[in-house]
């Protein structure tokens, strides 16, 4: 319950006590827990506040400056809100007549983003927000079309004017609970109709371009020679920048006889977050039969298993073999079991995660973790630790975003020394963004010390991102219809997007991936793979070496990529391309050669 007091007068008192110097709004809201009130997380109030619908027209205006502030805590944080990215695919103005008040002119804007959004909640990211023109919201819905999954990369804007008019009127066109249109109302019934109408051809074309998707989608010859190539990239990037910190003392060619056929090594180790780490597993063939399957398993969800089984290939040699179990640490300070079992045959070892001194020791300061995925306006706590012996008590630590639409809690911490503990002082820090799909880095900086933190913001877990092994997963073929390169790659999918309508892939593949299988589109999809593929592990190879300078990135990505083409591109090619149709093609060319003579 609530009540609004009539105006006041703006005195000098007044702005002082509320802290409004020019003109503004400030509204407070004081929950009694001693009264039965529950009193939410500072974080949750600041994530509802932020991406709910209903305010959505004043957390996007870059005009206004909004805060959240605790009282008590002396915190603020700004709210702001940004739209999904995409492209604008239809933009339209109509008339709807409503006896006895005329024409209401109404304004359509839809866009389409390239991941399907949220279409549910009061903070949902997908359909159109419903406004009078004055940018007051009254809903937002695709009213029939809000659960079609064929309408859940649109959204956009409805802006209905003379709207007031039908309230000033007493037209029950408006909930009484303001948040939606009342959809059996004369006024509402035609304007939803004409919505629909429109939302409906788009829906068409969506589901056409879905077909398309599933006509372009690999056959079964494909799949195999897919699978082929994507594991021998995956292996080379593994090598090349994805290899774990190998654990335990690497041991010769002599491996000792594991008990109970197989066990891992080291039996308990201790880890750093962020990092990927190898345990080796030791097996008898003799006792573990070639063609069985390990399976991997962590006693706690914060240690993440990267090789969730095992298998024993026919073609490995037989006796004592040496296999790696890759993890990695999601937060600090917690241990595990790991655990490897086939039947009832079982082997452990203990796993503890622990700061990451050696780097800490060495550089100064680190971020914990180094690098996380958040959801649009939830904040997350991080930590910054710094070493006082290299970053000593009074020092002042400058903290920056480099994408203003990422933002940190403090833009400084004094180092004082009464927080160290064992010389390790330890500072609390929330991060927030708005906007799924923005990327950022944040830097700590004391002279020449830097700690860097990587930041994504994602609007919901992709499938392919929570469920893929490796760095790249099978192309993906796109028919977006100017595209302005031959191919991109998505970090969060894994895949490799060829888009078909550049000029010289439309030349090879067809407009509908008809000729995908001839040879020459073979080779010519062989070459757009391991090009982009090489050029991702050369990129991120030097990304993380450290090597910085803007100057030289490009230089160092580029001949990373000359050098694992030249290595492995063969290889690649052998099995991308079908091998029968270039044996064919040798052969028909030794014939008209022959023929000539």
């Amino acid at each position: 319950m609530y009540e609004i007091s009539g105006p006041a007068p703006s005195t000098s008192e007044l702005r002082s006590i509320h802290g409004i110097n020019v003109n503004g709004t400030i509204a407070y809201f004081k929950v009694n827990p001693q009264t039965g009130g529950i009193v939410p997380q500072f974080e949750t109030v600041q994530r509802e506040l932020a991406n709910n619908y209903l305010l959505r027209k004043i957390m996007t205006n870059s005009k206004r400056e909004v805060k959240l502030i605790n009282v008590d805590a002396k915190d603020d944080r700004p709210l702001r809100y940004r739209m999904p990215q995409g492209k604008e695919i239809l933009l339209d103005d109509f008339i709807i007549t409503f006896n006895p008040y005329g024409d209401f002119p109404i304004h359509l804007s839809i866009s389409r983003s390239e991941k399907a959004l949220t279409q549910a909640g009061d903070d949902r990211d997908g359909g159109l927000l419903i406004l009078d023109d004055q940018d007051v919201v009254l809903g937002i819905s695709l009213f029939k079309y809000d659960n079609e999954p064929l309408a859940s990369h649109l959204f956009g804007e409805v802006i209905i004017k003379r709207f007031r008019e039908l309230l000033d009127n007493e037209e029950p066109v408006l909930s009484e609970e303001r948040d939606g249109l009342v959809t059996r109302h004369p006024f509402c019934k035609l304007l939803i109709s004409e919505i629909e109408k429109r939302i409906e051809q788009k829906v068409k074309e969506e589901k056409l371009r879905t077909q398309k998707e599933e006509q372009s989608k690999v056959d079964k010859d494909e799949a195999i020679r897919y699978k082929k190539a994507f594991g021998i990239l995956n292996k080379i990037a593994e090598d090349e920048v994805e290899s774990g910190i190998k654990l335990g003392q690497e041991i010769g060619s002599e491996i000792p006889d594991p008990p109970n056929g197989f066990c891992i090594y080291p039996s308990s180790a201790q880890i750093t977050v962020g990092k990927r780490y190898s345990f080796q597993l030791h097996l008898n063939t003799k006792v573990i039969p070639h063609g069985s399957i390990i399976n991997i398993i962590c006693s706690n969800s914060r240690i993440t298993v990267l090789t969730s089984e095992i298998k024993i290939l026919e073609d490995d040699r037989s006796g004592i073999l040496r296999k790696y179990i890759s993890i990695e640490g999601l937060e600090p300070n917690i241990d595990g079991t790991l655990r490897a079992s086939i039947g009832n045959n079982i082997t452990e070892a203990k796993v503890f995660v622990v700061p990451e001194k050696e780097l800490l020791l060495d550089e100064g300061m680190v971020f914990q973790p180094e690098s996380i995925t958040l959801r649009p306006n939830q904040p997350r706590r991080i930590y910054l630790l710094v070493y006082i012996k290299i970053i000593e008590g009074g020092s002042v630590i400058n903290i920056s975003s480099d994408n203003d639409s990422i933002h940190i809690s403090k833009n400084e911490i004094i180092v004082n020394e009464a927080d160290a503990l064992r010389h390790i002082a330890k500072y609390e820090l929330d991060i927030w963004g708005e906007g799924a799909g923005q990327d950022a880095i944040i830097t700590a900086e004391y002279q020449n010390v830097i700690a860097l933190l990587e930041i994504r913001i994602r609007s919901k877990e992709l499938p392919d991102e929570k469920d893929r092994k490796g760095m790249f997963n099978e192309p993906e073929f796109n028919d977006e219809p100017e595209p302005p390169q031959r191919t991109s790659y998505s970090p969060e999918t894994g895949k490799v997007i060829i888009y078909v309508n550049f000029p010289s892939v439309l030349h090879y593949v067809g407009n509908n991936c008809q000729y995908r299988k001839s040879l020459p589109a073979q080779v010519l999809i062989a070459d757009l793979v391991s090009e982009r593929c090489f050029h991702e592990i050369a990129k991120k190879k030097v990304e993380m070496s450290g090597a910085l300078n803007p100057r030289h990135i490009y230089d160092l990505i580029q001949r990373n990529a000359n050098e694992l083409s030249k290595k492995h591109g063969k290889k690649v090619h052998e099995s991308l391309v079908d091998q029968k149709l270039v044996k064919e093609a040798k052969l028909n060319s030794r014939s008209q050669i022959d023929e000539a003579k």
